[in-house]
């Protein structure tokens, strides 16, 4: 290896690994600005050689670059600062089925009324049950009577029944 090439080199790989701390050090930004200048001060030399050699080192600034932000984005979940930051995922005897009156599947198919409009959401009510309701597309307004067709996030997603439902429908559906 020549002469001319060591510090073109020496700076491309400074600025590689200075952009890698750049993830893994809260900086405010000052290590990654460190990294950007090393690496056009590489590039720099690099042209002052020959544009050819300029050239070589573009293209692996090129593909250098998103190689050492993919490897330090690989690598910063398993450090301390990322532990300490993320959440752990519940243990399985922590989670709970939530009780057989608080699951909604049930009133899938079923037909209800809308007490307030629902924009896309606002509240429903099922079997003398206030419960939260979604519009599946537009709005419903308040009073109008709704069927239940999934249930998603804990609401019920509902979408406007027909004008002429049958009597024993309505009748079901009329708030207690």
């Amino acid at each position: 290896m020549s002469n001319k090439l060591v510090w073109p080199i020496l700076c491309l790989a400074a600025g590689l690994i200075l952009l890698i701390a750049e993830v893994f050090i809260p900086s405010g930004g000052v290590i990654g600005v460190l990294a950007l200048g090393f690496l056009a001060v590489s590039l720099g030399l690099a042209f002052s050689e020959s544009t050819t050699l300029g050239l070589e080192f573009l293209v692996a600034v090129c593909l250098l670059m998103p190689l050492a932000l993919m490897l330090a984005v690989h690598l910063w979940p398993r450090t301390p600062l990322a532990k300490y930051i993320f959440l752990n995922p519940p243990d399985p005897e922590d989670v709970h089925e939530p009780p057989h009156e608080l699951r909604l599947e049930h009133l899938i198919g079923q037909y209800g009324r809308a007490l307030t409009p629902l924009r896309p959401s606002g509240l429903v009510d099922f079997e003398g049950r206030r419960l939260d309701g979604l519009s599946e597309e537009g709005m419903i307004p308040a009073g109008a009577l709704v069927r239940a067709i999934q249930v998603r996030g804990g609401q019920l997603v509902v979408r406007p029944a027909p004008d002429r439902a049958p009597d024993e429908i309505l009748s079901r559906a009329e708030p207690t």
